[in-house]
């Protein structure tokens, strides 16, 4: 399940540490440190924040079941077929 957006100062963002245990140990291991934000909220520092847009290509990327063009079929026996937006 997508997390929800958090919002402070006009920034939407979401806590990795308030994600669920699997997407917290997938979206660790798959997205590059350089989306890591800093948020300084009433006082407190908030080291572990990723903007929501960034957070909504990640899990659409990582999380997400495979997605189909319109008009596509499933592919028949099983098979998978998995496109990236």
């Amino acid at each position: 399940m997508r997390a929800a957006a958090e919002k402070f100062k006009g920034i939407e963002y979401v806590r990795i540490s308030n994600l669920p245990a699997d997407q917290k140990e997938k979206i660790k291991s798959s997205l590059s440190s350089d989306h890591i934000i800093k948020i300084l909220k009433e006082g407190n520092l908030l080291d572990d924040c990723i903007q929501y847009a960034d957070y909504q290509s990640w899990f659409d990327q990582y999380m997400a079941g495979p997605v189909y063009k319109p008009n596509q079929q499933a592919p028949a026996h099983g098979a998978f077929t998995f496109l990236t937006k």
